[in-house]
């Protein structure tokens, strides 16, 4: 293994060097979008014209204000108009069917102050696809009808109509959209947001989002097809690349590029838009001081390197101390064993110019240590602290949720606690519990829990692959992670046909090395050894697993920082892991839990929470909101069909 690593980091080092050397240029005014050129406009603290003394939020800030509870109001909203259209595009070089915002890759940045509202009229002018749009990391309080999940808060924006969502944002920081209908998301479908609000940590320069994901030639109804087909190939993604920019087998393409002023403190937004990959973020001879994940600020810590799932946000701090003519790497890196890929698709590259740098050369740096490395998981828990201390309260709920891949016929699908979904995108679950109608078929997989002031989930993972998990309407705590076996999960015995591993040879499979029988201390991330040190350098006597309904749990029961746990909207799901979430059922809606990698949800992997339904029953402005899109969609279905071949999701 350690060899292996050396030689691919060798290898990688190499090819970046080669990147940018006479082949290679950086992106310009004719590129897709400005995101990752020189054209690309600095950030404000705030959009408003009066900016004393600290914008809207005035003396509130992340370590004297509860966010969820307590926020500003402008009186203000902002406008944008959405053009969704399907095109031919070439963002590496390659022609490909993308799905396009604005004509733009990544989608035009949204951009707001904390106590604003958003308004954005969507046109779908795709000719046989509906469509609908998720705003990543917006809680919905008071507005749960506009998630942009089809078949729960909506019916799909048909083909050839208009929809306008409209929200305020709960929170501040960098979060992102993205299509929520199918996997449209996969071939180009979102782009970044931006809610600008209070800091704890000084800077001079807001350089804004910086989006990497993985990329696909082919269009994604294809590759869904193909992954529920068990052509696993499909999945293998063709790129790497930093706002929708690199180049493929040398090709030529232009690559992105950011400036660097010396002397000043600069705020990077970091998120990962990817369909699958875990990606690596570094930038060669410098530390990164992280502020936020997702949206929640917390206590900074330095890195080398930033590791993001797919959904995942950093709000990283970076200090120029070059001089005015230096120049240097920024690499997005996704490990083969997180990140599946083609040859040739793990890094990216960009170049970061000091304000007098010669821009016709790439930089000759070379890359961190940890640059390279291939642990899937995030950072400890112990070094995530949210700025703003809340403790969890006793749940009143508590589910184990193991996650298994089932053969279904000639699909593999992906089941948690036994059970698969699909929405109907005719018959909206939001309406449905509106209307007081709480029974929904077994597919859909909704659950109701009620009036319960908490729900703690204990998530399972005994199988091979590692899932990002997300809540829609909710930041939770993560309070803990660690090994787990199908011995506990399964007591009476594994599910006929389950796809599920021993910790070792999950680990072995797919990137969660911490508990492989053969793990060397040498091939160890610091993550790594933190992880590996808490779950099995301090062994406990052996204890009876606590059994819930059918299932053993694997949680020992202790919390990672019980006074304050971690909080964000995404946590990585190693494979041979568990993790513990909780959150207060505070906001009353129909959320969607699930895996963010796309073709783990298409396949199936959601888990539909219905909460504090009595709250909503009858409200009208779900009613007026539900009719548009369904009277739309209804119309169009009645003259079309359409071919739902996954989840819906």
């Amino acid at each position: 293994m350690t060899s292996v690593r050396k030689w691919t980091t060798a290898a990688l080092s190499a090819r970046s060097l080669n990147n940018g050397l006479g082949n290679h240029g950086f992106a310009g005014q004719d590129s897709m979008s400005d995101l990752g050129t020189p054209h690309s406009r600095y950030l404000n603290r705030c959009l408003a014209h009066d900016t004393s003394p600290n914008c809207s939020w005035g003396d509130m800030n992340p370590s004297n204000t509860n966010a969820y509870t307590t926020r500003p109001d402008t009186g203000v909203t902002r406008t944008y108009d959405f053009t969704i259209t399907k095109e031919i595009a070439a963002p590496d070089g390659v022609d490909a069917e993308l799905i396009l915002v604005n004509s733009q890759f990544p989608g035009p940045l949204v951009e707001c102050d904390w106590g604003d509202w958003i308004e954005i009229t969507v046109h779908n002018k795709l000719t046989d696809e509906g469509t609908a749009i998720h705003w990543h990391g917006m809680l919905q309080q008071a507005t749960p009808w506009m998630d942009g999940v089809p078949g729960i808060a909506q019916c799909p924006i048909a083909p050839g109509y208009s929809y306008t969502y409209r929200f305020k944002p709960d929170l501040y920081g960098t979060c992102w959209y993205h299509s929520h209908y199918e996997a449209q998301a996969v071939s180009g479908f979102a782009g970044p947001m931006v809610i600008h609000g209070p800091t704890h940590v000084d800077y001079d320069i807001d350089l804004g989002p910086i989006a990497v994901s993985d990329y696909f030639h082919k269009y994604y109804d294809v590759i869904v097809e193909g992954f529920l087909e068990n052509k696993v190939e499909v999945t293998l993604s063709d790129n790497n690349l930093i706002n929708g920019k690199n180049s493929y087998n040398d090709n030529g393409a232009p690559l992105a590029s950011f400036n660097f002023t010396s002397g000043k403190t600069h705020r990077l937004r970091l998120i990962n838009t990817s369909a699958f990959a875990v990606q690596k973020i570094s930038i060669d001879g410098y530390k990164m001081t992280i502020i936020a994940n997702d949206l929640v600020p917390i206590i900074p810590y330095d890195t080398d390197v930033v590791t993001l799932a797919a959904g995942q946000r950093s709000d990283v701090l970076v200090e120029a101390t070059g001089e005015p003519t230096d120049s240097t790497w920024l690499r997005a890196y996704k490990p083969p064993n997180c990140s599946p890929g083609k040859e040739g698709s793990y890094l990216a590259t960009a170049a970061i110019f000091y304000e007098n740098a010669d821009r016709t050369q790439p930089p000759t740096t070379q890359p961190e240590s940890n640059a390279y490395d291939h642990y899937c998981g995030n950072d400890p828990l112990s070094q995530t602290v949210p700025a703003y201390p809340l403790a969890p309260d006793e749940p009143g709920v508590t589910e184990i949720l193991p996650v298994e891949l089932r053969p279904n016929g000639s699909s593999n699908l992906w089941f948690m606690a036994n059970r698969t979904f699909r929405v109907d995108y005719n018959d909206p679950q939001l309406m449905n519990a509106r209307d007081g109608n709480f029974e929904f078929p077994h597919i859909q997989n909704v659950h109701n829990y009620g009036s319960n002031s908490s729900l703690r989930f204990i998530i399972q993972n005994t199988g091979f692959q590692p899932h990002p998990v997300h809540l829609h309407g909710h930041n939770f705590w993560v309070l803990q992670e660690g090994l787990c076996d199908n011995k506990t999960v399964f007591p009476h015995g594994q599910p006929e046909f389950s796809h599920v591993f021993s910790p070792g040879e999950a680990s072995d499979h797919f990137g969660g090395r911490p508990g492989s029988s053969n793990l060397h201390r040498s091939d160890a991330s610091s993550a790594e050894e933190n992880l590996e040190t808490r779950r099995m350098g301090n062994p406990k006597p052996e204890l009876k697993p606590e059994i819930i309904g059918d299932y053993g749990s694997c949680w020992d029961g202790t919390i990672a920082n019980p006074t304050n746990p971690q909080r964000r909207d995404v946590q990585m799901l190693l494979p041979g892991h568990y993790i513990v979430l909780q959150w207060e059922q505070d906001n009353p809606g129909l959320w969607p839990l699930h895996c963010h990698i796309a073709w783990h949800l298409s396949g199936g992997m959601g888990w539909m929470i219905l909460e504090r339904p009595d709250d909503f029953y009858n409200n009208m402005d779900i009613s007026d909101a539900m009719s548009q899109t369904c009277d739309d969609w209804h119309v169009w279905t009645s003259n079309n069909v359409v071919d739902q071949i996954d989840g819906g999701l």
